[in-house]
């Protein structure tokens, strides 16, 4: 009885060790698979930046903000300025307005942009420990098919 399971289990071996081997030349396909395609997208990728970089010379050669056509659009987006600041900034607010405080420093420490931005512009407040640095617009476009 014991020679009967003997040859089911060293066919059940054989199996194993057929499968193990299976899964050991598919994972090397696929090693060499992951390699071609990995070259192919960088291929891709690359000739994808260079017309990009056609779309956005096009658009600013023509002298226009925004291009629209028939299958999308280019365009340069306005960005808002970037606001830089420090701890000094924070200080300056705590001791110029402490009342309004509050209204522009969150509980991190970090500044509340917007309503602090507000009264900058509207002259409410004036803050020599923070710039506004102006921002490059913004190269986007999309194929709508």
């Amino acid at each position: 009885m014991v020679n009967e399971y003997k040859k089911d289990i060293e066919t059940l071996l054989k199996q194993t060790d057929d499968i193990d081997f299976q899964i050991r030349r598919l994972r090397d396909d696929n090693k060499k698979l992951t390699v071609e395609n990995d070259k192919k997208i960088t291929e891709f990728q690359e000739n994808l930046t260079k017309v990009e970089f056609q779309i956005k010379d096009a658009l600013t050669k023509s002298e226009e903000e925004a291009i629209k056509v028939k299958c999308g659009w280019a365009h340069f987006k306005a960005m808002k300025d970037k606001i830089v600041y420090t701890d000094k900034t924070i200080e300056e607010i705590e001791t110029k307005y402490p009342a309004e405080a509050d209204d522009y420093i969150k509980i991190s420490k970090s500044l509340k942009l917007d309503p602090l931005k507000k009264d900058i512009e509207a002259g409410n407040i004036v803050l020599t420990e923070m710039s506004r640095v102006p921002q490059e617009k913004k190269f986007e476009y999309k194929f709508t098919g």
